[in-house]
């Protein structure tokens, strides 16, 4: 009996140990689009692939304790549960006075986004960085995307496409002299049309707006707290190779910051 009750008593503290060690692991969970944004972000087989999942975890990986787990939802609803708290965490998005209302962001972007004019070769469009000389052409953009103040104070013939590759498409068709777009999203939906185009598409430069992308946290989240810690962990990676490295993993221009 004594056996038992030692053997016991030996069980209760291990198990005590291990659900102590349990709880101590933070597990935060990440709304994100269900749409792909290649080379940003995408679904894999069996986890979320792309350059802000990979610089997430590298940032997370500086902590021993925090995991993180994400949802795939449409655009506005990952909002609309942030908001409520239904979820800890946003993706990577803009930061405004809108959405501070209701997001703690963390204060240090992950990384910088820049949207560019692109131009289909059927319309002969030279750019020097000044937007209004060609605000008398119909711009394709994205229905809920924003451009900048710069381009909405030129007053800009916008047509709402649904997505990406439906910009393209229609640039390489020569239905639009003018798309919005970052350049960074282009190589992929101009390897997924597959087939050669009636119509060559370029990147004019300067782009025109450029955003930092923070990850934020619902302000309705017990987790909301991680904003500091996930600070420092993210200048400590981005002061080391393995930042650059994946940015050169994915993206065209390997030195945005």
């Amino acid at each position: 009996m004594k056996h038992i009750t030692l053997t016991l008593c030996f069980l209760l503290i291990c198990f005590s140990h291990w659900a102590k060690a349990d709880e101590s692991v933070i597990t935060f969970t990440i709304a994100k689009p269900v749409r792909a944004y290649p080379p940003y972000h995408w679904q894999g087989e069996s986890k979320t692939e792309g350059l802000i999942p990979e610089i997430i975890e590298a940032m997370v990986k500086r902590s021993e304790n925090l995991t993180v787990k994400y949802i795939n939802v449409p655009w506005k609803r990952m909002f609309e549960l942030t908001r409520a708290g239904e979820v800890n965490t946003i993706m990577p998005i803009n930061r405004n006075t809108e959405r501070e209302a209701y997001l703690s962001f963390v204060a240090e972007p992950l990384i910088n986004e820049r949207m560019n004019f692109i131009s289909s070769t059927a319309f002969n469009i030279e750019f020097d960085g000044d937007i209004n000389k060609l605000a008398q052409h119909q711009v394709a953009g994205i229905a809920g995307y924003y451009y900048g103040e710069a381009y909405n104070a030129a007053n800009f013939e916008t047509i709402e496409l649904p997505n990406e590759e439906t910009q393209v498409r229609m640039l390489t068709a020569g239905r639009f002299p003018l798309a919005l777009m970052d350049a960074n999203v282009l190589p992929h939906y101009l390897n997924k049309a597959g087939e050669a185009p009636e119509y060559e598409i370029k990147v004019l430069q300067p782009p025109i707006y450029e955003s930092e992308l923070h990850l934020a946290f619902s302000q309705n989240s017990k987790h909301a707290y991680l904003t500091e810690t996930l600070v420092e962990h993210l200048l400590n990676l981005k002061q080391s190779p393995e930042y650059q490295a994946i940015l050169a993993r994915h993206l065209s221009c390997p030195t945005m910051k």
